[in-house]
């Protein structure tokens, strides 16, 4: 399969039918992959393929991996490559448990913040990835890929879970937005209307191509029209997030669903997912049943998926069980970037330093 043929479309072995309802989640799905390939500067295409191989066969995705393989000749051995598949280790397996010192890891052995940024984009894309081509699979009537479940060290117990606002800090160098090039400045403006000021698109806009076509598949999984209920795709965000052990997503889409819920916050099913887990009581047959979903997809990728519940007891199409795999799918992928190259902290702490 050719780099330009579209990923997803091969490894799920679905046609793309279903898929380009929501056409520009389609198309910038495919034009993340291609961003993140064909980066230049110190992390070549032959080094972006192989971990991008690497991490897909963590993550249970033996298609995808295969795809990886496919695309470039295996690079070289060498320490600083060694480092890069330790990150994947990383963010695929345990991104709850990353600190700065894992950060400094790769800059000892010569990754510079660009290459940081650039890698770690594209390991937890693969983790997306995975996840849309499974949720394709179950739709389509397709297998499963099966095999042993990958080794996930799930972290997120005792971790401090609040529907207060946070900041994020860095672990990796950031922009420094007053030497911004015009088309990163372009793209933050793009991005958020905060951009400019947050840490995370700062650290993020290092690797311009990606994050251009990364908030720009965002925005169309999370705020496309019709589709999946608003409510339903943030009660699946808190799902993920709160499985994964990401404090900072978490506490986002709960003071969302509890925004658009219009309930008060302390009684919302946001609240008992912050404070009990993913299990606890949603108030509703249909959120238990996308919360459901979005748990066994997030951690059991390669794993048979049932879609009766969605059908039955959320009253689900396909086209928002569609929307719904988006929204697994891309925090997978923005978990693991928030938890791997940095951290929250409540508005009054200091940074760190």
């Amino acid at each position: 399969m050719s780099a330009t043929s579209d990923v997803i479309d091969a490894v799920a072995g679905t046609p793309a039918a279903l898929r380009t309802y929501r056409d520009k989640a389609h198309a910038h799905t495919q034009g993340t992959h291609a961003a993140l390939l064909t980066g230049t500067g110190g992390l070549p295409r032959a080094e972006r393929a192989g971990l991008a191989a690497y991490a897909a066969e963590l993550d249970g995705a033996r298609a995808l991996a295969a795809h990886y393989r496919d695309l470039s000749p295996a690079p070289a051995p060498s320490a600083r490559f060694a480092a890069l598949r330790r990150h994947a280790d990383l963010l695929v397996l345990a991104p709850s448990t990353a600190g700065p010192k894992d950060i400094a890891a790769l800059t000892e052995a010569g990754w510079e913040a660009p290459e940081v940024v650039a890698a770690s984009q594209l390991v937890a894309f693969v983790t997306y990835q995975a996840r849309l081509a499974a949720g394709l699979r179950a739709l389509g009537g397709l297998p499963a890929e099966g095999g042993e479940l990958p080794a996930y060290d799930v972290a997120s117990e005792g971790r401090p879970f609040t529907i207060d606002a946070l900041e994020w800090d860095a672990w990796v160098e950031t922009v420094d937005v007053d030497r911004a090039t015009p088309e990163q400045l372009a793209v933050l403006e793009e991005s958020l209307p905060t951009a400019k000021t947050s840490p995370y698109y700062l650290a993020l806009v290092h690797d311009v191509t990606s994050l251009r076509e990364r908030s720009r598949l965002y925005n169309a999984i999370m705020y496309a029209p019709r589709g999946l209920d608003r409510r339903d795709r943030e009660i699946a965000a808190l799902a993920v997030s709160r499985v994964n052990g990401c404090v900072y997503c978490a506490s986002v889409h709960a003071r969302r669903f509890a925004q658009l819920n219009k309930a008060d916050e302390s009684a919302t099913p946001a609240r008992a997912i912050l404070d009990e887990g993913p299990d606890a009581d949603t108030g509703t047959a249909r959120r238990r049943a996308v919360a459901d979903f979005a748990v066994r997809l997030t951690r059991e990728p390669n794993q048979p998926l049932d879609l009766t519940a969605l059908r039955r007891d959320a009253g689900l199409d396909d086209t928002e069980i569609l929307d719904l795999v988006h929204v697994v799918a891309v925090f997978a992928w923005a978990n693991r970037l928030m938890l791997t190259l940095g951290e929250p902290r409540t508005i009054s702490e200091e940074p760190h330093a």
